[in-house]
């Protein structure tokens, strides 16, 4: 790879990582239901912590904030359909379907986008330390 393209590569993957292991902190100080990023009216990003394990959280529904195993309210004799899994693998998703609506939460665990972003910038070091020996 040409030095410059390696550099860029190498200056992305590490603010990403660092980013990505920033995010843990807001998941133990805040919570997603009450501090989220809205990108849309229907579209919501947050961060929520389940002990060492912090989740980026995303969802639709900014009232009722992210899914989190509770009763969903039934109105009428409509039960919702459902569709998703429980935690697996550090994701988890959850899609309820109503004649006018859904509500729909996806927590994916950080510890994925850190270790995409950490083979990268170890690898740099190490050979960049065997130049430097």
């Amino acid at each position: 790879m040409r030095p410059r393209a390696q550099r860029i590569a190498t200056a992305t993957s590490v603010m990403l990582l660092w980013i990505s292991v920033g995010l843990f902190a807001p998941g133990y100080i805040t919570d997603a239901w009450h501090h989220r990023v809205s990108i849309t009216p229907t579209f919501h990003i947050g961060v929520w912590n389940t002990g060492l394990d912090s989740r980026l959280v995303f969802f639709n529904d900014a009232e009722h904030g992210p899914y989190r195993g509770s009763t969903v309210e039934l109105t009428g004799n409509v039960a919702p359909d459902k569709r998703g899994f429980g935690d697996t693998l550090g994701v988890y998703y959850r899609h309820f379907y109503w004649p006018d609506s859904s509500l729909w939460t996806l927590a994916i665990s950080l510890w994925y986008p850190i270790l995409l972003f950490l083979p990268w910038p170890v690898w740099c070091a190490i050979s960049r330390s065997k130049q430097i020996a």
